[in-house]
This record gives C-alpha cells, structure tokens and sequence, in this order.
C-alpha cells in the first residue's frame, strides 16, 4: 500500500478500521467530530493493544494475556510519552496531526 514510518504499519490502520470505522453504526461514523482527526489517546490504545498481542507470543506459543489497566497501565504511559515527545519533535511541520487526518480518511 506504500504506506511506511511512524506509526503508518497496516496493522495500526486495520486496528482502527475494525474498532471504530467498520460499519456506519461504529463510534468513528457516528462521532465524525470527536474522530476527525484521529484521537490521540485512542492511537495509544491501539499501539497498547499491539504490544499486548506481542506479549502473548512472547514465549514463542500462544498464551493468554489478560489485557486489563493493572497489566498495561504503564505501556500506555510509555507509549503516550512517546507521541507527545514525536509531537513536540515535530509539531512545527504538523506530523502528528497528519498522520491522524490520514488514519480518518
């Protein structure tokens, strides 16, 4: 799809479509407004969720995690403090804002 970089892998977009934009009843169609642009926090969910995923391969088979705030509370802190920081790196060409424009469209 010619996607690549930051926070632009298809499975970040796939996430987003399935959760909020796969029929015209889902949060993302109803809420244009709270989704256009893509939410920031709810980007951090996504990359939270992902690394849950990963978790579960950890080991090498497939294991149950339990994806709960006790368990990732801080995994989402890690990953919000890292969008802030790409944000403040380059808020002066807007990239941030882009890419959650795009993951709307």
């Amino acid at each position: 799809d010619g996607q690549h970089g930051f926070l632009k892998a298809a499975l970040i977009q796939k996430i987003v479509n399935m959760m909020w934009f796969a029929n015209k009843h889902d949060d993302g169609m109803v809420f244009p407004n709270h989704f256009k642009p893509f939410p920031y926090l709810a980007l951090v969910l996504v990359l939270t969720a992902i690394e849950c995923c990963i978790d579960e391969w950890m080991t090498g088979t497939q294991t149950d995690i339990t994806f709960t705030i006790q368990e990732y509370c801080n995994v989402f802190e890690l990953h919000l403090n890292c969008l802030w920081a790409f944000e403040e790196a380059t808020k002066e060409v807007g990239v941030l804002p882009g890419i959650c424009n795009q993951m709307y469209e």
